[in-house]
């Protein structure tokens, strides 16, 4: 059989049933979705069972990765935990074997994804590979690409668990540089306020000194600097609070550490661009942020 997992401690049955998906394989049912003929160190991902009679024969999980998913049909870079998983049937040596079809790997998968509440992000002709996404009770949200072999005896599964990169240490202007470059803005995390308050602590001074390093390296280079907050109280107060913010980190940027006027510009959007679920405290604390946006 193939599921989508739901054994997630602390959740009611109801919910737990709806994310228990089983889908009966066209090609057969496991009696066991391990095989003693995996890799060394692999292991299946804990939502997402494999076809039967397959084995893992490569496997690499990195804590902080990239993938592109096709979304609307333009590529968007997903981050996050990145689990790459390939699997090989059993009879890929037998030529007479029938095996899956590419169309039948991506329906086993897809309709599992859906089924659990998941959706359909692209789909390639031919059946080459597909995108899907789905969320887990927890708020989770999981990224998911099927990619089979044109032969049914192989195919790949890349999953990103999508998170931003929460910094553990002060950002630099070396990094600053590069974020601009490859994704046009950055998420600094490093200036703070007091709750509902709109006064720059003097606790942000490290990175406010890097964000002025990067400005004054690159002359040519404006941006917009934009306030976020978490859906926590009003709207309208939401919406002031991340524009006060912004306006204030600007200000303190020209008159405490000389940028040029005229080349930052405060934009506030509130709950409005969330990082994370604010179904989370943690969720939370990545959407109240500071992004430096290439103008």
């Amino acid at each position: 059989m193939l599921t989508v997992n739901a054994l997630f401690l602390g959740f009611s049955n109801t919910t737990i049933m709806k994310y228990l998906i089983v889908l009966l394989l066209i090609v057969g049912c496991s009696d066991s979705i391990f095989s003693q003929n995996d890799i060394e160190n692999s292991v299946d991902y804990y939502l997402l069972d494999r076809l039967s009679s397959f084995d893992i024969t490569a496997y690499k999980t990195l804590e902080f990765g990239s993938y592109d998913f096709f979304v609307e049909r333009k590529k968007q870079a997903v981050e996050g935990k990145k689990i790459s998983i390939t699997y090989q049937h059993q009879q890929s040596e037998n030529t007479d074997f029938q095996f899956p079809t590419r169309l039948q790997i991506l329906r086993n998968y897809s309709n599992a994804v859906l089924k659990a509440g998941g959706r359909l992000i692209f789909e390639r002709p031919n059946s080459e590979y597909g995108h899907y996404s789905f969320e887990t009770p927890d708020a989770k949200e999981i990224w998911i690409e099927v990619r089979p072999r044109a032969t049914g005896k192989q195919y790949q599964l890349t999953i990103i668990e999508k998170a931003i990169m929460v910094q553990e240490i002060v950002i630099d202007a070396e990094l600053i540089k590069n974020k601009i470059e490859i994704e046009g803005k950055i998420a600094i995390y490093g200036i703070y306020f007091d709750t509902g308050k709109s006064v720059v602590k003097t606790e942000s001074t490290p990175a406010l000194e890097q964000i002025a390093v990067f400005l004054k390296d690159h002359p040519n280079i404006n941006c917009w600097i934009v306030g976020h907050t978490d859906s926590d109280g009003s709207f309208e107060v939401n919406s002031k609070l991340s524009l006060d913010r912004a306006t204030a980190i600007k200000l303190e940027l020209e008159t405490t550490y000389g940028i040029t006027p005229g080349r930052l510009f405060a934009e506030g959007v509130g709950p409005l661009a969330p990082a994370a679920s604010n179904t989370t405290e943690e969720g939370k604390k990545q959407n109240r942020r500071v992004e430096l946006v290439k103008k």
